[in-house]
């Protein structure tokens, strides 16, 4: 459920198996395996998960990290997230990787849910074998239900990332808002089979950018953006900008996205982000249809700290970026405060 439960609340809820059996009742069979621990290397489930997965259409691989509750914590129960709990990687711990490659290997469709308290870095290779991969994070006591809903269709998934996924920990730190700087991020390094290494950007040997950046996530539709702009261009710092846009759903279903909303400060007297979110709205939008969306903007907010430590609003153009994530922009409009 997340980190410090109350000790014993685990047991109130609904784990995914809970919720996936609700759903389908009697109209399915489901041939369950745990297959192995969270924090274990011991492989010797997999043989009957395996089996399971050779009976069954499609295959659900629940993986992750675990957390300890208040008395297991003081109890050195093993846990693999949360507070007390480092590390020096961010991949599926133990058995885990290797299970999934295992269930990969029948050929059965699979799906894999990642349930953790931070990213899993093994989502690079993940999301190229597997049919799908769902983030869960910590899904709290009605999570079973909430994931056996988003797997049969139910409910259309809108969820967002609130942090960036690296490729590996040797990409961090990584984050969308980074500060501007003169050097461009530039691309990968690579390692290459005779052991020589070709260094990247900030000597970074991979990739410095996210796999799945912040504000990603997916539907089962598709959206198109259209029609951005700001109801003024020219503002004081008592002004309040509101951007408006329209947004189509161009699937056959419902589905709801986060309309995201980044500011550039274009010109500046000290170093800033490079964008930062300043405002997002959540909507639903019927399937075929388009509805309008709009955001508003309180100039004071796009203050900074300057040279003599005073918070300021400084005169000039501000960009502003409309997109489905930090990265996904889709249209962008610009205001300038006078």
């Amino acid at each position: 459920y997340g980190d410090y439960v109350i000790y014993g609340s685990q047991w109130r809820g609904v784990t995914p198996l809970d919720g996936i059996k609700a759903a389908v009742g009697s109209s399915a069979t489901i041939n369950y395996a745990q297959g192995c621990e969270r924090w274990s290397n011991d492989e010797s489930g997999f043989e009957e998960a395996i089996a399971a997965a050779n009976k069954s259409d499609v295959a659900v691989v629940v993986v992750g990290t675990w957390s300890r509750d208040q008395t297991e914590l003081w109890e050195n129960y093993n846990a693999t997230t949360g507070e007390h709990v480092d590390l020096d990687n961010l991949n599926l711990v133990g058995a885990q990787a290797p299970l999934i490659r295992a269930i990969l290997s029948t050929g059965k469709p699979t799906i894999v849910v990642l349930s953790s308290g931070k990213p899993i870095t093994d989502v690079t290779w993940l999301a190229n074998s597997t049919s799908a991969l769902i983030q869960q994070f910590y899904p709290s006591e009605q999570g079973g239900n909430a994931l056996a809903d988003i797997l049969f269709g139910d409910y259309n998934p809108s969820g967002k990332l609130s942090v960036s996924f690296p490729r590996s920990v040797g990409d961090l730190p990584i984050y969308y808002d980074y500060l501007n700087s003169a050097r461009n991020i530039g691309d990968a390094g690579q390692a290459f089979a005779n052991g020589t290494l070709d260094f990247g950007h900030q000597y970074v040997l991979g990739d410095p950018h996210a796999v799945y950046p912040f504000g990603y996530g997916k539907s089962y539709v598709e959206f198109e953006y259209s029609d951005v702009k700001v109801d003024k261009t020219n503002v004081t710092v008592a002004d309040t900008v509101t951007v408006s846009l329209d947004v189509k759903n161009l699937g056959a279903v419902e589905g709801t996205e986060v309309v995201q909303v980044y500011v550039v400060d274009e010109i500046a007297s000290v170093v800033v982000p490079n964008r930062l979110l300043k405002g997002f709205e959540k909507v639903v939008v019927p399937a075929g249809e388009t509805v309008p969306v709009s955001v508003d903007i309180k100039v004071e907010d796009l203050g900074l700290w300057n040279v003599s430590m005073k918070y300021v609003v400084e005169k000039g153009a501000f960009g502003v970026l409309v997109g489905s994530s930090s990265l996904d922009i889709r249209g962008s409009a610009v205001f300038y405060v006078e």
